[in-house]
């Protein structure tokens, strides 16, 4: 993740510098021609903290997935920054918000899960009728 894509919000009073606050941003990580997926992120550590998807025709319908813990002061700040910055600009209907707090279970596989050399490759890279899910012979 490039700090380039996250703007930070600092408060000045007078001379005196305070503090720097992040708020909540959105990482563009997919765009189609009819749907956006962002990664939301929060903090100096830029923590994950959610994904929203956006799906767009003639009517937007949005889905925003967040870890269970986030409180209800971040959500409302997500959900006025979502109108504000990615809904208002499209100038279109939202047909559906639905918002899922957390998950029943994550997980999360590296590249090396993906695919074990005993799995769908032969070693040749391409793919034959042998390397079928399912067979073991």
């Amino acid at each position: 993740m490039t700090k380039n894509n996250v703007h930070e919000l600092k408060k000045r009073k007078g001379k005196k510098k305070e503090q720097s606050i992040f708020i909540p941003r959105f990482i563009r990580m997919t765009r189609t021609p009819h749907s956006e997926r962002y990664s939301l992120i929060v903090g100096e550590k830029f923590e994950p903290i959610g994904v929203l998807d956006l799906h767009i025709s003639d009517e937007i319908n949005i889905t925003m997935v967040i870890m269970p813990d986030v409180e209800q002061d971040l959500l409302d700040l997500l959900i006025t920054l979502v109108k504000v910055e990615l809904i208002f600009p499209l100038d279109l209907e939202v047909q559906s918000f639905n918002i899922y707090k957390g998950v029943s279970e994550w997980i999360s596989l590296e590249e090396e899960d993906l695919f074990d050399d005993d799995d769908f490759l032969d070693g040749d890279d391409t793919w034959d009728e042998d390397d079928s899910p399912g067979d073991d012979d």
